[in-house]
């Protein structure tokens, strides 16, 4: 990156100030009479900055290039990038090839693994693993675009699995009452609050434990949450079952949630006697139950925070009483 700035003299007479700063090449500087000549030098010295990173970098390492480019990739997935660097963070970027990515692609699909303080192990999924390779991809895409330390992106050459099919797990309702019952029963006081505002704000996990009291508005029942996963700011509505919770919580700290939940989580998933069911999924049972209660998707899509429609077409095929209507309306008088 190139920088100018005009500066006055103790004699009353203006000069430029250059300064080129580019990864892999150290900062250097230099002053000028006119500001033509600043850009001209800064120029040239930027494209011969740039073009020498590619020699200079071949000693550079996976490990090197997650320190340097991690802090200018947008929410990215430190699980992934925790398993690549230990890995392969040794591995110089020059020696770094798509079938040295493909077997770590195959040993991730076939080896099991467990969440945190899960107590059985199972391979990971095929979409997870799919992510595994796309945040790996866009930290490459990086380094050849902005960085300029690799000429290729040998993720580009690798194959990833498929991507989800789509379908949610949502909660039947006997399955929401056992959970609602099992959390009240928690020895956890915070689990059966937690569970009730995921249910019913569609909230994220991360997004309701790093929720704070600041945050939150029991007079306007409405929380906001500043950053989400996909980097917007989002406001979500309380129930007044959710309000009363949050009020007759003692406010310890800024966080409306400072304990963790996972394992209290697991314990009341088993009480219920509920199976193949995740926290994330009571984020679809949310907008499962809004959809089968008349809600569009363009509604459901703004409480959840999807950017488009596409995520939230999952819940179309769950009621198609609004369909049933449409076509009556608009085709019923056909024969």
């Amino acid at each position: 990156m190139a920088t100018r700035k005009k500066r006055r003299n103790s004699d009353g007479s203006t000069s430029w100030d250059a300064m080129v700063r580019v990864v892999g090449y150290p900062a250097t500087g230099k002053s000028f009479r006119s500001k033509l000549a600043a850009e001209l030098w800064a120029a040239r010295t930027e494209a011969a900055a740039k073009g020498g990173t590619l020699a200079s970098s071949r000693g550079m390492a996976l490990s090197n290039l997650i320190d340097e480019a991690l802090p200018r990739l947008s929410n990215p997935t430190m699980a992934v990038f925790t398993y690549w660097r230990e890995q392969l963070g040794d591995v110089r970027l020059d020696k770094l090839t798509p079938e040295m990515i493909a077997l770590h692609r195959d040993r991730l699909l076939g080896e099991r693994c467990s969440g945190y303080r899960h107590k059985t192990s199972k391979p990971r999924a095929p979409a997870t693993v799919r992510n595994y390779l796309i945040e790996l991809g866009r930290l490459f895409a990086l380094a050849v675009k902005e960085l300029r330390v690799m000429e290729s992106n040998p993720c580009v050459r690798v194959k990833k699995p498929k991507a989800s099919s789509g379908v949610v797990r949502f909660l039947s309702d006997d399955e929401r009452a056992a959970l609602l019952a099992a959390s009240k029963e928690s020895d956890s006081p915070d689990l059966y609050a937690f569970v009730l505002f995921a249910l019913t704000t569609g909230a994220r996990k991360g997004e309701i434990a790093s929720l704070e009291w600041a945050q939150v508005d029991l007079k306007r029942r409405w929380a906001i949450f500043p950053r989400t996963k996909n980097g917007d700011s989002r406001g979500v509505p309380l129930t007044a079952a959710v309000c009363a919770l949050l009020d007759a919580r003692k406010r310890d700290g800024e966080r409306v949630f400072p304990v963790d939940i996972t394992r209290a989580w697991h314990t009341a998933i088993a009480r219920a006697k509920i199976e193949d069911f995740r926290f994330h999924d009571l984020r679809h049972s949310c907008g499962s139950a809004l959809v089968q209660n008349g809600a569009n998707l363009a509604e459901v899509a703004t409480l959840l925070g999807h950017k488009g429609l596409a995520m939230t077409l999952r819940y179309s095929h769950i009621s198609n009483a609004g369909t049933s209507r449409l076509v009556d309306r608009v085709m019923g008088d056909i024969a």
